[in-house]
């Protein structure tokens, strides 16, 4: 769906047109769902991030600009829910061990030390995206994480590409050092 159609949506919720919301939650929920589970990687997670995110613009929807984007504004919504859904899963320090997937000797997946050291280390990249400055834990996100297009997310955060560019670098840079410090 367009972004006018999105937009006329939204102007109609501003109204108290309850099937408008209806509208958009499906239309849009399933990639905000997408979008959540690449910061999760936990489909569980990323449908209760995705809910309160319609909660919120539910609540807040007075707050939206109809003179802007809706898609824009509820990504804005939407992408803050997961990086405070990172910020609470780095600061639990003392998180189970037996929290992974189990593996029946038949699957071909990987060993339960390989499957370890994958979610220390995205423990770790988490942690270390925290200490990034907002601007470019925005940009990392939406293009490293999100995987959307360096052009589609300058144009989204009203930053002029090679902005978006230079950010992603040092960002992706300050990133690694972190990581091989570690």
């Amino acid at each position: 769906m367009n972004d006018e159609s999105l937009d006329r949506l939204a102007g109609a919720l501003q109204n108290g047109d309850a099937d408008s919301f209806k509208s958009l939650v499906e239309l849009l929920t399933r990639r905000l769902i997408a979008m959540a589970y690449r910061y999760t990687q936990d489909w569980e997670s990323a449908r209760d991030i995705t809910q309160d995110t319609w909660l919120k613009v539910f609540e807040n929807i007075d707050r939206y600009n109809p003179r802007k984007p809706f898609r824009n504004w509820l990504l804005v919504i939407h992408r803050n829910g997961c990086i405070s859904s990172l910020r609470k899963r780095a600061r639990r320090i003392d998180a189970p061990l037996g929290d992974g997937p189990v593996l029946r000797a038949a699957d071909a997946g990987p060993g339960p030390s390989e499957l370890m050291e994958r979610k220390q280390f995205g423990e770790h990249v988490r942690r270390a995206i925290t200490k990034l400055s907002k601007k470019q834990q925005l940009v990392l996100t939406i293009v490293d994480i999100e995987q959307t297009d360096q052009e589609e997310a300058a144009r989204s955060l009203g930053m002029k590409p090679v902005t978006l560019r230079t950010t992603l670098h040092h960002a992706r840079r300050r990133l690694a050092g972190m990581l091989r410090k570690e």
